[in-house]
């Protein structure tokens, strides 16, 4: 009883407890209010939302540069700051360089469907700053274990993207009501950050910033690209739905997902974090047993992936018409193929958080790069054989199964690299002292 109360009081363990409660209290109140906004947005609102999300979610991972992990692993407050400093000035001429990029394509007369929609260049470039700087401040306060700050930012975030998301509808806004309100939330999270983070700013020398980036390097390298690649694996398919089909498909797999985000978020991205801070912090503090929280964490989440998954199978059709509505049905049904996905997803995205506390950059291009190659080959293969939208959906999710297996065996490779470096560290040392 006393190792447990120990454990409990662990800050890493009241930490996570805490990010997990404000991630299910986020879901609840996107989950509370789903049905409303079914019922007042119709399936080609949502599939705008659904587009404009997909689009930035191919940006934010690399609006930054990566920079945001690296703040995990800098030494010193100083160097902690002079890297959030570099981060913030990237993901303002990322976001820029986003809405240019979009600005030629509609020009050249592709993405139509998109281009319908007013100013979806500047919404999916405004979103994807805020989105950049949300990530950034949250990094540098989970470096400071800020937990609590971290929490109340998820429940703010969803609060007010809920709010303001109803009030468009109210407005009859339509896919302005919906995108808005995602922008506004994401503005909205940003604030308790800031404020957690002030008192731990350190006073920096712009020269610094310059022999950080050159430390780290790979990750402007080699994890943002190969981020870009894990974002676009995830997010063409359901673009290429609203493309190929029309925007009321991606409507509709754009509801799928957002149920299927509840465990996902509250599971993985909230696990995601804890991972990667406990992996840096023995790194850091030159500890060891990467590999057997490797093999505790997954087998937890395999567990509950396989629970949800068999929930989702049973329960989601009659769920779902009942909550959302009539006109969700085929969003039930996409749900029930997806979840091969999301029980691999449940358990190596978190995990994979290992491959880049060990910094092996080059090795998780590669898994990335190999990921978006399987996943464009499926799409070509789907799209030439004319096939439906459920077949897309079945191809689509066997294929990030497999992928994410893949994932899941890499990870482990590098779990037992920061062992082995934590270890030939801590015996150096060892000798250095005995010397002395």
């Amino acid at each position: 009883m006393s190792r447990l109360r120990r454990l409990l009081s662990a800050r890493g363990v009241r930490g996570a407890a805490s990010l997990a409660t404000s991630a299910v209290i986020a879901q609840g109140i996107a989950l509370l209010v789903t049905p409303v906004l079914s019922r007042i947005y119709d399936p080609s609102a949502f599939g705008y939302l659904t587009l404009v999300v997909s689009v930035t979610s191919m940006i934010v991972p690399a609006v930054a540069l990566r920079l945001e992990s690296a703040v995990l692993l800098a030494k010193h407050p100083r160097s902690a700051t002079a890297l959030l400093a570099a981060g913030a000035l990237v993901t303002i001429v990322m976001s820029l360089l986003a809405v240019l990029v979009i600005e030629i394509l509609f020009a050249m007369g592709q993405l139509k469907e998109m281009a319908r929609f007013p100013g979806f260049s500047w919404w999916a470039g405004g979103i994807s700053f805020f989105s950049g700087v949300f990530v950034l401040l949250g990094q540098f306060a989970l470096r400071e274990h800020h937990y609590r700050r971290l929490a109340w930012r998820n429940v703010t975030q969803a609060a007010s993207t809920a709010v303001a998301q109803l009030l468009g509808g109210v407005a009859g806004l339509a896919g302005i009501g919906l995108v808005g309100g995602y922008a506004i939330g994401r503005v909205a999270g940003v604030a308790p950050l800031a404020g957690a983070i002030r008192g731990e700013l350190a006073r920096f020398r712009w020269a610094d910033v310059w022999a950080l980036l050159r430390e780290y390097r790979a990750f402007p390298l080699w994890f943002a690209p190969a981020a870009v690649l894990n974002a676009a694996s995830l997010s063409l398919p359901v673009i290429c739905a609203g493309l190929w089909f029309d925007v009321s498909s991606a409507g509709q797999w754009g509801m799928a997902e957002r149920v299927l985000a509840v465990p996902l978020v509250i599971i993985a991205a909230s696990v995601a974090q804890i991972v990667e801070s406990r992996l840096a912090g023995m790194l850091r503090n030159r500890e060891g047993g990467a590999v057997a929280y490797f093999w505790k964490a997954s087998g937890v989440l395999l567990a509950v992936g396989l629970l949800v998954a068999a929930a989702v199978v049973l329960l989601a059709p009659p769920i779902v018409s009942l909550v959302l509505g009539t006109q969700w049905g085929e969003a039930a049904r996409i749900m029930q193929l997806l979840t091969p996905m999301l029980v691999a997803r449940l358990v190596a995205s978190p995990i994979s958080k290992s491959l880049v506390v060990a910094q092996w950059a080059r090795t998780n291009f590669a898994l990335d790069f190999g990921r978006f190659i399987v996943v464009a080959g499926v799409l070509l293969g789907v799209h030439a054989g004319g096939a439906t939208l459920e077949v897309l959906v079945v191809w689509t999710s066997w294929a990030f199964a497999v992928i994410y297996l893949a994932t899941w065996i890499v990870a482990y490779h590098a779990a037992n690299a920061i062992d082995k470096r934590s270890n030939r560290v801590s015996d150096t040392t060892t000798n250095a002292d005995r010397d002395r």
